[in-house]
């Protein structure tokens, strides 16, 4: 049986097995070849990255704040093919005859879409065995936590999630995520961590801007908990430069840590729930 933990976020897909992290733009391009050729071509993931400067290339991302864009569902299961062919692949195994359960997650916000994502899923493989949860909760079980409050930031929603003992109690999908700050610099930013580093001066800048308004966000519903749970920053976001150390600052004398992989928590927790 192969074990597959699947994050389909707004910036990157995440996928882990039991030997194999990795990850892939969640990004779709076609592109018109032009006089002297008339047919188009279309591409997800890292070839659709590679695609994105050809003349005549159209890009765009199928999730919408972390949930398939119901406009776009083709090019959804597209990436979730692209994943499920990767894992098994890199386990050894052919994907018309593996035998593999799936956890997927979702937003706090986009609970309703639950059905949706099993069909997507269900539609791209062979695989029937799947399960949708809140994503943030895979960071809190790849740390071997049953309770906290989850900050995990992506490219569309930050997920604020308080969980005890396993439990998802209360949340909400925060629209302050790291789209603020790429969006500043070009539209694919958050794709060239190399850009967002040479333009350090001016994600800075911004991070105190997202800091200070996630931080209330934050504040908030810790309060509303009596402060009693620590709190896990998570996702690519809080890797850009200036994230992290503002939305500490922002968030004062509150307990916080960070897991060893923040881009990979949640698929990692997830992968250990498909276990």
């Amino acid at each position: 049986m192969v074990r597959i933990g699947l994050d389909i976020g707004t910036g990157f897909v995440k996928c882990v097995t039991d030997s194999h992290r990795f990850r892939f733009p969640t990004l779709y391009v076609r592109r018109h070849h032009g006089e002297w050729t008339k047919g188009t071509s279309e591409a997800v993931g890292q070839r659709a990255l590679a695609m994105l400067e050809a003349p005549g290339a159209a890009a765009f991302a199928p999730i919408l704040r972390g949930r398939p864009d119901e406009q776009y569902g083709r090019q959804v299961e597209m990436l979730i093919s692209e994943a499920i062919g990767m894992a098994l692949a890199g386990e050894g195994r052919k994907a018309d005859s593996a035998e593999a359960s799936v956890v997927a997650g979702l937003p706090y916000y986009a609970a309703e879409y639950r059905d949706q994502v099993l069909k997507h899923v269900r539609r791209a493989s062979k695989i029937k065995k799947c399960e949708v949860v809140a994503q943030a909760a895979g960071t809190l079980v790849s740390m071997d936590l049953r309770s906290g409050i989850v900050v995990s930031m992506g490219q569309g929603t930050t997920e604020i999630i308080a969980i005890d003992g396993e439990q998802v109690i209360d949340g909400e999908s925060s629209r302050w995520a790291s789209d603020f700050i790429t969006r500043k610099i070009s539209k694919f930013a958050h794709l060239d961590t190399e850009a967002l580093k040479a333009r350090a001066a001016t994600c800075k800048k911004y991070a105190k801007v997202l800091a200070g308004n996630l931080g209330r966000e934050v504040r908030e519903m810790s309060a509303r908990h009596g402060d009693s749970y620590g709190l896990v920053l998570s996702g690519g976001g809080i890797l850009i430069p200036g994230v992290l150390d503002s939305l500490r600052e922002a968030l004062g004398d509150l307990r916080t840590t960070v897991p060893g992989d923040p881009v990979m928590s949640n698929a990692v927790g997830l992968h250990r729930l498909a276990r």
